[in-house]
């Protein structure tokens, strides 16, 4: 998400709607460590406190932190999971991981491939257009909507706008912030705009791309999306502590998710401003453990994928300053030397930001989750990018 509300300006900021928040007051925290830790032998331990440390003192509310690497797996967690019920943030914490959900998604189209006997979708389904799983009331007043296809869509190279940069959108979920949003209703704020570009000219990051693969997979498979997310990936890793919102119910351990909303130095709840969550580019929950059993599965140990499937999705293409996407995952940090430079996914929404990148040059492996928006303009936007910095040049240097 890189856009702040245009009414907040206003002094506007009451929830209106009657709908049942989505995300409870955090009660209890994150789950222990499923394995024996060891944290404190790892030679960077000192450093990895130090830095937790001094951007929670910088402002950060909660922060969880994992590095793998050579010497092994060092976790940590500081601040508040719930400010006002003065729950910890811990490196089980449950938060938002928003825009990481597309890595899931695009796996999930590789799975669904490979698994073509009962699904039908197979590897030049990436060169089909969307249009022949979509009907054509919704393609035809979608921008280059008959031109692009399934792969396109998942690289980003569609020139179809972003429903999250849409002032209409924000002042709907103002209005309905609990609402839970269809992809129809979602890319009706889009019919019939300009495109941002020729159909495979470019790459820039659209959100409504990934609605658009959500929607054809359920096309495709006559399933929702969110049952074949668990089938085929979340329970064959046990990922028992991932949720998908709304599908599932949040539970009680989730965070809160922060934002200085007003930019006068003072942080609020956003938790429950639902952006769309459930259709595709965001919504997915989970902890270090679990974003940890995935990454592992799909990016270090491959054993999720199929050799031809993994070397499709990483066949990089068009550059979207910072970062460079492939089918359904990025690389990042694209402005470093080429073996500090991460494969995976990062996550962006108004009170939560998360990142979950493989640095295979490296043998390292990042994963955070941090329970403020970073992505919007505040006065701790830098303070995150500092951190960020920081970090990678802690473990990767």
């Amino acid at each position: 998400m890189k856009k702040i509300f245009l009414v907040i300006a206003l002094g506007i900021f009451v929830f209106t709607s009657c709908r049942k928040a989505q995300i409870t007051e955090t009660r209890s925290i994150g789950e222990p460590c499923p394995w024996t830790d060891s944290s404190n032998l790892h030679p960077k331990n000192s450093a990895l406190n130090a830095l937790l440390v001094k951007y929670k003192s910088k402002g950060l509310p909660g922060i969880s932190l994992l590095v793998s690497d050579a010497h092994g797996t060092w976790i940590g967690a500081i601040g508040k999971a719930d400010l006002s019920n003065h729950i910890d943030f811990v490196p089980g914490t449950i938060s938002k991981i928003a825009s990481i959900t597309k890595l899931f998604i695009g796996t999930l189209v590789f799975k669904l491939m490979e698994d073509s006997v009962n699904t039908g979708m197979s590897y030049k389904d990436l060169n089909t257009k969307i249009n022949h799983w979509l009907p054509s009331r919704i393609t035809n007043k979608l921008p280059n909507g008959n031109e692009v296809t399934l792969g396109q869509c998942m690289k980003h190279e569609t020139g179809i706008p972003d429903v999250i940069e849409e002032d209409k959108f924000y002042l709907a979920v103002l209005n309905d912030p609990n609402k839970k949003w269809g992809p129809e209703e979602l890319l009706e704020f889009i019919y019939d705009k300009t495109p941002v570009f020729a159909p495979g000219d470019t790459a820039i990051y659209s959100n409504t791309n990934t609605i658009l693969v959500s929607m054809v997979i359920e096309a495709q498979t006559g399933k929702k999306h969110s049952d074949l997310l668990k089938q085929y990936i979340l329970n064959p890793l046990g990922m028992q502590h991932t949720y998908y919102q709304p599908h599932d119910e949040l539970p009680n351990e989730v965070a809160q998710g922060y934002f200085d909303l007003y930019n006068n130095n003072t942080i609020v709840n956003v938790s429950n401003l639902v952006t769309g969550a459930g259709n595709g580019y965001g919504g997915i929950y989970s902890n270090l453990f679990d974003l940890y059993k995935f990454i592992n599965a799909l990016l270090i140990k491959q054993t999720l994928l199929k050799p031809q499937s993994l070397s499709t999705m990483r066949t990089y293409g068009k550059t979207d300053d910072p970062n460079r996407y492939g089918y359904g995952i990025m690389k990042k940090f694209i402005s470093r030397p080429s073996d500090q430079q991460g494969e995976g996914h990062s996550g962006r929404d108004l009170g939560y930001t998360a990142n979950l990148f493989y640095f295979q040059n490296k043998g390292v492996t990042h994963i955070f989750l941090i329970n403020y928006g970073t992505d919007s303009d505040s006065g701790l936007k830098q303070v995150f990018k500092d951190f960020q910095e920081e970090l990678l040049n802690i473990t990767l240097n």
